[in-house]
């Protein structure tokens, strides 16, 4: 069976004193999901993660620590197909969400915005995306909220 691996991040942002999450719609679907991608050759999942981040977001954003991979089988024409996707933590560093200047990348993004991420797990589409956002969060609360610092100075909403 042919395998994939993709990687992608939970990008937490204090914005107002709560904690935020960026999402997106990708194009063509009506759920919000995580953004994340395929790992091209020569690439590590934490490179990955980091471009897909900014392609998909328009965000610039840094690490913090791995969260854990889902896995599934999924059907493409006719042959199944085992995919790994490895998702990080990320701290918002800069950027404005939706902010896509990259050529090509746009089209695969329909719609982003920020979300309370005590609600990510309730709004994503993907039952493992769900998981991933709730391993977030519960981490975030136990170290409360020490990996995301609050003198972050966030530089747009992207609403």
């Amino acid at each position: 069976m042919p395998r994939e691996a993709s990687a992608g991040g939970v990008v937490v942002r204090e914005h107002g004193g709560e904690l935020e999450v960026a999402v997106i719609r990708p194009h063509g679907r009506s759920l919000w999901a995580l953004p994340k991608g395929h790992v091209d050759p020569g690439e590590t999942p934490e490179q990955t993660a980091v471009r897909e981040v900014w392609e998909e977001t328009g965000l610039k954003a840094t690490l913090v620590t791995p969260l854990g991979e889902i896995r599934y089988v999924y059907q493409f024409r006719g042959q199944r197909i085992f995919k790994r996707v490895h998702f990080f933590l990320f701290r918002y560093q800069s950027g404005v969400l939706g902010d896509i200047q990259h050529e090509g990348h746009r089209v695969e993004v329909d719609e982003t915005r920020w979300i309370p991420l005590t609600r990510a797990a309730a709004l994503l589409g993907y039952k493992g995306e769900k998981a991933i956002a709730a391993r977030a969060a519960r981490m975030l609360l136990r170290a409360g909220a020490a990996l995301v610092p609050s003198a972050v100075r966030t530089e747009g909403t992207g609403e």
